[in-house]
């Protein structure tokens, strides 16, 4: 029994731009306000805080497994320099989130918001 995933993966694809179609966004747009819902859904839906790894960790899971669902596409053309534009708009602003709570987040620690 052999099953191939690959129409999985076109249709993946075809929703993707069907999103970004509907929505008026670019490709960009998407990965940017993709990695900022999983973030907090993660964060939200999983009872962590944003400081926890596991909300980042999703994130960059998501991030990297997306990539790789495009460069198995059978519509194709993901390069590596797009690739990791890509990542990095995805992983950008919750890194800097999850940086930003994991500095104000320590227990003990005075609070230098002062």
């Amino acid at each position: 029994m052999d099953i191939s995933i690959t129409p999985y993966l076109g249709q993946y694809s075809s929703a993707k731009q069907a999103l970004g179609t509907t929505l008026g966004a670019t490709e960009d747009l998407l990965h940017l306000h993709a990695g900022l819902i999983i973030f907090f859904a993660a964060a939200l839906f999983l009872r962590h805080r944003m400081r926890s790894r596991v909300p980042i960790a999703l994130v960059y899971l998501f991030a990297f497994g997306n990539e790789a669902i495009d460069a198995y596409s059978p519509a194709g053309g993901a390069t590596v320099t797009g690739s990791a534009v890509d990542i990095l708009n995805t992983i950008f602003w919750p890194t800097l989130l999850f940086l930003l709570a994991r500095r104000r987040g320590k227990a003990g620690k005075p609070d230098r918001t002062n």
